[in-house]
Parts: structure tokens; C-alpha cells; sequence
């Protein structure tokens, strides 16, 4: 009779924290090059649900909702109420230029080419700054992401974690 109540308990124990875990994190395994060289196809990630309950960052890398409700990941580059543009390869908020290191590797790949086209965030999303509670994110494999130059940008209900850079 003891050890089948240590069983059952060692049993129930496990079941808990498979479900604790499971409503604090999120498994994702990243799907695509949109993330490259950050991430590649496959990284499996896990990532805290409430991180993003707190104060989200310029150049944070989120987990979202995206198109169809499939998880997505991508970099935050503009905030609620900024205004955001690419010019000749250079990030530009609220008309000042902000660096991007993490796109070094990229950069030295294209060898010359642009790694992110020029556009206005009124020519992306058809407004002049990011809505409030919301964030224009685009993947760090500028050229082959699928991002909100091309769906818009992400409601703050939508983002699922925060993976803090």
C-alpha cells in the first residue's frame, strides 16, 4: 500500500509541474529564415507568458500572434506612437537615426546591398505612427521576413512572450 501511495504521488507531482510549466511557458521552435542569424530553423525556444506584462523594448524579439493566429517571432523596431523609417539601410525614429548592431553579420553578407528597403512606416501600415498599444516588428532576415510591413503591426494582446536582447 506505501508504495503505491508514493507512486501516485511521485505521479501527481509530475502531472503538476508539467502543468505549472506549462501555463508560465511557451515551447516554440522557430520555423523559417525570417529570424536568421539570430535564430535558425529549428531553434527551440521557451519562453515566459508574463514576460511581456512588463515594459516591451525597442529591439526586444517577441512571440506573437500573428496572420491566422499561428506564433510568430520578430523584432520590435517601433513602439506606440513613433514614428519609424528606412532610409539607404538605417533605421530612423522620430527622425533620428538608431543603430541596429545585431544586424553587423547581415550587413557584411550583403556586401553592399541594402539588408532592409527603404519605406515610411505611412507607406507600410498607412499611418505616421505606431498605434498606441501596438509594435511594428520585422524579422532580422529583413529581405525574406514576413513581417508588419506586410500585415501591420501587433496589438500588445497578441504577444504571446518577450525574449528581452
Amino acid at each position: 500500500m506505501k508504495k503505491r501511495f508514493w507512486f501516485m504521488a511521485g505521479v501527481v507531482c509530475v502531472v503538476l509541474v508539467i502543468q505549472a510549466k506549462n501555463a508560465v511557458f511557451i515551447d516554440y521552435k522557430v520555423e523559417g529564415i525570417s529570424m536568421k542569424p539570430t535564430f535558425q530553423e529549428g531553434n527551440e525556444l521557451m519562453v515566459n507568458k508574463f514576460s511581456h506584462r512588463f515594459k516591451i523594448r525597442r529591439f526586444d524579439i517577441v512571440l506573437f500572434k500573428g496572420p491566422e493566429k499561428k506564433v510568430l517571432i520578430k523584432r520590435v523596431i517601433g513602439l506606440p506612437g513613433e514614428s519609424i523609417q528606412y532610409r539607404d539601410d538605417k533605421l530612423y525614429v522620430n527622425g533620428k537615426q538608431v543603430k541596429e548592431p545585431f544586424l553587423k553579420s547581415l550587413k557584411s553578407v550583403s556586401a553592399g546591398s541594402h539588408v532592409t528597403g527603404d519605406f515610411t512606416l505611412k507607406e507600410a501600415i498607412g499611418k505616421d505612427a505606431v498605434p498606441k498599444g501596438q509594435y511594428f516588428v520585422i524579422g532580422d532576415n529583413r529581405i525574406y521576413s514576413f513581417d508588419s510591413r506586410h500585415f501591420g503591426p501587433v496589438k500588445d494582446k497578441d504577444i504571446v512572450g518577450v525574449i528581452s536582447d
